[in-house]
């Protein structure tokens, strides 16, 4: 039986053909266009729109993210330990599944009308349907980045048009302040004066952003079917699922790595729409601008640069020392510039104007950390088969779900409980909130996110691989694939 090598001249010469890239990042950024607009707005809706407690929001939604992030690895090892066809590992989990998360999606965003505690059980029960087969897909979906290519370099290329499609997906996401904006403004003015968000305008935009961006998003992922597997020795062992767990904390660059990223949860832990809702208002030219509206141009505005700047960050890492180098630059660079743009403030048209380049500076590298940490969590996986002898695409990425579904869950608990100590009440309306919750805004703005590069620094500093001992990793898992492939 002749079995396909992925090191061979052919796969040496072009492993990822474009249109293949396109369609991979098309599918990441429908994706993420669904993910986003779940975790940017979900913690809003039910707080402005259905009207439930922010505490009982940030606990519900946290202690439900905990117990979804522990499902995650079962998911992993549950993939890994599937039998498959060569190149058929991850295949069957992109093509059917995006429907069923479409529709999940936009359930999610649709208010039922019903009282606080029936609205509460109701989100519960597609909270966790969705997450369940969210589970599949994301493992799937992002453990096709470790199976498409057996070079790093090549990797580092996917990890590249990858992270451009979560750009656009997030990108798209970034519109809504802008049609909420739009909307508020042309609300009815009572509405608009006391800020409530049940409005029938508002509560039908909120199900027009679940059906066009989530159940539309999804639909766009299932271009991930396209993408092929090159790396087709994947190892099925079969040993308890303990031991699978147990393989991973041997793999030093996985785990914190891992940890990094969970310790940043208090980066972005309170979202945007706070600080802009609440304590933006611009007269420009004597027309008003909500804080909404305002949000949108300031998201565009500090990442126009860097989001030309993806498109050459593999470029921009070799010149650098690597991926390990770039996150770390990126780390720096944006912990300086919020202090910096912190004592700068927000009072005034010139100041914001200057906020607005400091930050954009800041995002030119930042806008790069997504596409490194997929190419050193890629590093690592094989790391682990080059030190145990199997491959682990599927519980290596479901941990690295279980940290952000951790991470998430903190970022709700967080929020609810700040906002519930600033006195935050959304029926009080815009002018109608406690002056603490006012003054709290700017420095859980833009000094939080701060803090968080700092604590991501601490365990990241300790990953040691080097370029020498990559290519050694790569050359040697070469040789041994190919002694398979005589065997076989």
């Amino acid at each position: 039986m002749k079995i396909w090598n992925p090191f061979s001249k052919k796969a040496e010469e072009g492993c990822v053909p474009n249109r293949e890239l396109l369609a991979y990042s098309t599918a990441l950024a429908g994706q993420n266009m669904a993910y986003a607009l779940v975790t940017q707005w979900i913690f809003y809706f039910c707080t402005n729109i259905i009207g439930i407690n922010p505490l009982r929001v940030g606990f519900l939604t946290g202690f439900t993210k905990i117990w979804d992030a522990l499902n995650d690895p079962i998911v992993g090892t549950l993939i890994d330990r599937r039998k498959t066809a060569p190149g058929k590992k991850l295949h069957p989990y992109l093509g059917k599944l995006p429907v069923v998360i479409g529709i999940l999606t936009a359930l999610m965003f649709v208010d039922f009308g019903v009282g606080e505690t029936a609205a509460m059980v109701i989100f519960i029960c597609i909270y966790l349907a969705w997450d369940f087969t969210y589970s599949f897909q994301d493992v799937a979906l992002w453990g096709m980045m470790a199976l498409i290519s057996p070079h790093s370099h090549e990797r580092e290329r996917t990890s590249q048009w990858l992270n451009i499609g979560v750009g656009a997906g997030i990108g798209a996401i970034s519109l809504i302040p802008l049609i909420k904006g739009a909307v508020e403004a042309n609300a009815d003015k009572i509405e608009a004066a006391t800020h409530i968000a049940q409005g029938r305008q508002i509560t039908v935009l909120f199900l027009f952003f679940g059906i066009v961006f989530g159940f539309g998003g999804e639909l766009l992922s299932a271009f991930a079917y396209k993408t092929k597997e090159r790396v087709a020795f994947t190892h099925t062992e079969n040993r308890p699922f303990i031991e699978d767990i147990k393989a991973l904390f041997h793999n030093k660059m996985l785990l914190l790595l891992l940890l990094a990223q969970f310790v940043d949860f208090i980066g972005s832990a309170i979202p945007w729409i706070y600080f802009f809702d609440y304590c933006v208002s611009l007269n420009i030219n004597g027309k008003e601008i909500n804080g909404s509206t305002a949000q949108f141009y300031y998201g565009i505005l500090i990442s126009v640069i860097s989001t030309v700047t993806m498109f050459f960050a593999v470029k921009i890492s070799d010149k650098i020392g690597g991926m390990k180098n770039t996150i770390i630059i990126a780390q720096i660079c944006n912990t300086v510039c919020r202090v910096i743009a912190y004592f700068i403030g927000f009072n005034s048209p010139r100041s914001m104007i200057a906020v607005i380049c400091v930050m954009a500076i800041s995002s030119v590298p930042t806008n790069l950390i997504g596409i490194a940490q997929r190419a050193l969590l890629s590093d690592a996986i094989n790391y682990e088969e080059w030190k145990t002898g199997k491959r682990t695409e599927g519980v290596s990425n479901s941990m690295q779900n279980l940290t952000n579904k951790l991470k998430d869950a903190l970022k709700s608990i967080f929020a609810g409980i700040v906002l519930a100590s600033l006195g935050f009440n959304a029926k009080l309306g815009i002018s109608g909130q406690p002056e603490i919750f006012y003054k709290a805004q700017w420095p859980l703005f833009m000094l939080l996110p701060a803090l968080g590069s700092i604590l991501y620094l601490i365990p990241f500093m300790f990953i040691k691989y080097s370029k020498a001992q990559r290519e050694q990793v790569e050359k040697e898992l070469a040789e041994r694939h190919a002694a398979e492939q005589k065997e076989a």
